[in-house]
């Protein structure tokens, strides 16, 4: 069973290689986090760690992979994750951008509008921060009893100079919910590049569309499947993915070794199938839990769309740093291609295109 040889956003979407985000804070708004090294080393890029959901966080559980820290991790360093422990291979677009971590997920996982907007507001009570990008991959019920303050909080980021990215949301049959709802935000929905740069060869992921408001969203599209992101260390699945590899490798020595016969004795047509069928079992195992090597894995969503589109508006601030969150959006969608034979209301603006986004902020300096 071959694997896809996956290659770091930034090679795929081909984005500018020295315009890594340098200077610029992004905020992310999930679950929960933990210190990952790609986030770490070899220069601690975490500004902030803080908790919406209490009023005196306790700063232990934060270097405690938790259930709840997974979904965080992987979307900040989908952004700006600098590929520390696959030596670079798996980096962000804006791997040279700081962090600012802020959790909303409350006990058991639960997502309130009171949490998520608290977390929203985060970078207006702390200005010395420096935040420029908010990104929020998650999204409350239609009855939470704060949708509106939710959407309010939105607002009032994004008119402080703060650009809000949000994912739109992985059912197609359903309208988005705040905080991607909020004509404001930068709302992205997923797109499937196939591994191939060609517009012929994308398609649309299933995402949510739509809004009460009437509004258009999503407002552009950007990867939502095969996203390199790393592993909660000391995890159940990061201790399973290390030994997987190793027999893998074992196996495939095994059998690039002349029909088994020089070094093992093993060439008998039934030993060959026996090798085989573990070598089948194991990589079945390894596509099932989408590991691509012993720490990293491939996700899939519109939370992992919305920060690499963020990571983009972090480089055009990098080259452009007067830009405001609504020349940001204008030019993340001016500069997209449109799918062709997909309506305009599933795809907003058309997919993400960084090159030309970058080039549009560098005419404007």
């Amino acid at each position: 069973m071959a694997r896809p040889q996956l290659l770091s956003i930034p090679e795929r979407l081909d984005a500018y290689p020295d315009v890594t985000g340098e200077g610029i804070v992004m905020a992310f708004v999930d679950s929960g986090f933990y210190p990952h090294p790609d986030l770490m080393r070899p220069r601690r890029r975490i500004k902030v760690y803080a908790d919406a959901t209490v009023d005196v966080p306790d700063g232990r559980e934060f270097f405690t992979p938790q259930t709840s820290s997974w979904h965080g991790t992987m979307t900040a360093c989908s952004a700006a994750g600098n590929g520390y422990r696959s030596g670079g291979s798996f980096r962000g677009i804006a791997s040279d951008a700081e962090v600012v971590l802020v959790k909303a997920g409350a006990d058991g996982g639960r997502i309130l509008g009171k949490h998520v907007a608290h977390a929203i507001r985060f970078p207006l009570r702390y200005p010395d921060l420096g935040v420029r990008i908010l990104n929020v991959s998650l999204g409350i019920n239609d009855g939470d009893p704060d949708y509106a303050d939710v959407e309010r909080a939105v607002e009032e980021v994004v008119a402080a100079g703060i650009a809000v990215f949000a994912a739109a949301g992985n059912a197609p049959g359903r309208h988005v919910n705040p905080p991607g709802s909020v004509d404001a935000a930068i709302t992205v929905g997923g797109q499937h590049d196939r591994f191939s740069p060609g517009r012929t060869s994308d398609s649309i992921w299933p995402s949510s569309h739509g809004s009460k408001r009437g509004t258009t969203k999503p407002d552009l599209l950007a990867p939502a499947i095969w996203v390199p992101a790393p592993m909660l260390p000391g995890t159940l699945t990061a201790r399973e993915a290390a030994p997987l590899f190793q027999t893998l490798s074992i196996l495939e020595e095994l059998s690039a070794e002349h029909g088994f016969s020089e070094r093992h004795s093993l060439s008998t047509p039934a030993e060959r199938t026996e090798i085989g069928e573990l070598m089948r079992v194991v990589e079945a195992r390894i596509a099932r839990q989408k590991y691509i090597s012993h720490e990293y894995q491939h996700v899939d969503g519109t939370s992992f769309a919305s920060p690499i589109a963020a990571s983009v508006a972090a480089q055009m601030l990098e080259i452009a740093p007067k830009l405001t969150p609504a020349d940001i959006k204008r030019g993340l969608c001016e500069t997209a291609e449109k799918l062709p034979d997909v309506a305009a209301e599933m795809q907003g603006a058309g997919i993400l295109k960084p090159r030309a986004a970058v080039d549009w902020a560098r005419a404007r300096v």
